[in-house]
């Protein structure tokens, strides 16, 4: 998989968390910052 493409997904999932953390929804806040600290192990093993 594409390095930019790791990136990108992760930075979409921060952004969907930001929003939820936003809106009260603390739980599935921390669960979309979860994925996006995964997408940087992910882009870490593609290197």
């Amino acid at each position: 998989m594409a390095g930019w493409l790791i990136i990108l997904t992760g930075g979409i999932y921060a952004v969907v968390a930001a929003d939820l953390w936003c809106h009260g929804k603390a739980g599935l806040a921390i669960a979309y910052l979860g994925y996006a600290f995964a997408n940087v192990g992910l882009y870490m093993a593609s290197r």
